[in-house]
């Protein structure tokens, strides 16, 4: 049967209409088999402003600890405990150990922190502690593992900083910050999980260059998910 070049065209297009319902049938049942697999699991995200979601238009849905708690389809509880400003650096302007998100953290007997801190210890008042920064990561990651439900810590290296901000935050100090954070895992031996490079190919996925819009968010959480998914 002779077809013409219309109609082969019309025939390709419907062909690769069909592939293409067939790869998101095929996603699809890939991710509810993997969401069914899924233990119940609480999970502490401990962070700044970017774990928090500043700037988002509605940080307790958009925050990526939110948008991890929807990929896990109820079967994780996912505390968020960023503090916009806050910092590892137990003698920094906003010391994470202080805040009360921390105390609600430690209360939560979780089976997962998922640690992603650093951004804020390129601020010019911070960086002069910079020294300091791997021994507190170390002490930090000590008092998790040592809480009563002793969880599994993940820490993450931080975001990329697109822009050089008045406070002292910039990319070059970010990518300091990130070998400080991997040497903080190395003595650890915690598991990592690398935020930096996936971020780093598209600012699209920033508000501002430094903090994430809903889209990076979601990178962040699909990243996560799937880290702690591999545990």
């Amino acid at each position: 049967m002779y077809c013409s070049g219309e109609e082969s065209m019309n025939v390709l297009h419907r062909m690769k209409i069909v592939s293409v319902l067939l790869l998101v049938l095929f996603s699809l049942s890939a991710c509810e088999e993997k969401t069914a697999k899924l233990k119940p699991l609480k999970i502490v995200c401990l962070g700044d402003s970017i774990t928090y979601g500043f700037k988002l238009a509605d940080p307790v849905r958009q925050s990526y600890p939110a948008q991890l708690e929807k990929l896990a389809h109820g079967q994780w509880r996912v505390l968020n405990c960023g503090v916009n400003g806050a910092t590892v650096l137990n003698h920094g302007d906003i010391p994470i150990t202080a805040q009360q998100a921390y105390q609600d953290a430690a209360q939560f007997q979780s089976d997962v922190v998922v640690l992603m801190l650093g951004t804020n210890g390129t601020k010019s008042n911070n960086w002069l502690l910079v020294d300091e920064f791997v021994p507190d990561y170390l002490e930090l990651i000590r008092k998790i593992q040592g809480l009563p439900s002793h969880p599994h810590v993940i820490a993450c290296s931080i975001p990329p900083i697109f822009v050089s901000h008045p406070i002292g935050l910039n990319g070059e100090r970010e990518a300091e910050i990130n070998g400080l954070v991997k040497k903080a895992v190395a003595a650890s031996k915690v598991d990592f999980l690398d935020i930096y490079t996936p971020l780093s190919e598209d600012q699209s996925f920033f508000i501002d260059g430094i903090h994430p819009n809903s889209r990076g968010a979601q990178e962040i959480a699909m990243r996560v998910f799937d880290k702690i998914t591999e545990l």
